[in-house]
């Protein structure tokens, strides 16, 4: 496990706000007793500098594009040779999108799980990607996130088709997280309702010619934690977003790398597979 012994070229997930503009009912974050709160330009600053980041995800149980500071962050990350991803549920999307086009912003991800609730923000993506080509330009990558469950395995395909019909440049399918503070209505898919789905939605990307990613196998030690760390509006580093409240440690007063190099990180990685969250987790 050399991987976790020296945090080099890892991502940063780091969350901007916990602030939402939306009450959906697959989030954790309706069940999170936190605060509202927003990440500052100097924290952000901070936390990037305090280890080795080739990638970092602006993302976590809020809406990014409330904090005002946004695209400071993106600019200042890229301005230090880091590129940026920033995952939005395309709400504020028209207010913000020369901010999107001409920060630097590598890539910008659209989290959707409900075909009614994307009509809301499938205009100003569609325009997002009009105003970006007529710009001649290549960035940011766009990609519909589509988180896949129980309840919208029926829209899955549609949902694929308004993407190409956008000229979205990717899909991605993440299974449902539904083990920590998740709606107990919310249910994943069974191994043979996903195989079936993929098949469906691959030949539909292959006929779209759409480039699609799929959710791999989940193993111990945890992909996730492999390649990534989260830190929280807080400051509190967890080695995984869906982990919002198990905390490591502060990185405002420990730096990432600190924290990655602690005996409770090491602790947490040699023991994940009996973590009553992580032992359970097919994500």
């Amino acid at each position: 496990m050399k991987w976790f012994k020296l945090p080099r070229n890892l991502t940063l997930q780091i969350e901007p706000t916990s602030a939402c503009n939306l009450d959906c009912e697959i989030c954790m974050r309706r069940n999170l007793n936190r605060p509202v709160a927003s990440l500052s330009l100097d924290n952000f600053k901070k936390i990037l500098n305090s280890g080795k980041f080739r990638y970092v995800g602006l993302h976590g149980w809020g809406e990014p594009l409330l904090n005002w500071q946004i695209f400071e962050m993106v600019r200042y990350a890229e301005s230090k040779g880091v590129s940026t991803n920033l995952t939005t549920n395309g709400t504020l999307v028209r207010q913000n999108m020369d901010s999107i086009l001409s920060s630097g912003l590598r890539e910008i991800a659209f989290g959707i799980y409900d075909k009614e609730l994307f009509s809301r923000s499938l205009p100003q993506i569609e325009e997002l990607i009009a105003e970006r080509n007529n710009r001649n330009s290549k960035t940011p990558t766009t990609y519909l996130d589509i988180t896949i469950y129980k309840g919208n395995l029926a829209q899955i395909p549609s949902l694929v088709k308004l993407g190409s019909e956008i000229r979205i440049d990717a899909v991605i399918l993440h299974r449902l997280f539904n083990i920590y503070k998740v709606d107990s209505s919310a249910k994943c898919l069974s191994d043979d309702e996903e195989n079936e789905l993929f098949t469906k939605v691959k030949q539909l990307a292959k006929k779209l010619k759409l480039k699609l990613y799929l959710p791999p196998v989940h193993t111990l030690p945890c992909r996730i934690v492999k390649r990534s760390i989260f830190v929280t509006v807080e400051g509190e580093v967890t080695p995984c977003c869906y982990l919002p409240e198990f905390s490591l440690g502060n990185a405002l007063g420990q730096g990432v790398e600190g924290i990655m190099k602690s005996e409770a990180y090491t602790s947490f990685v040699k023991n994940m597979e009996d973590h009553p969250i992580c032992g359970k987790c097919r994500w």
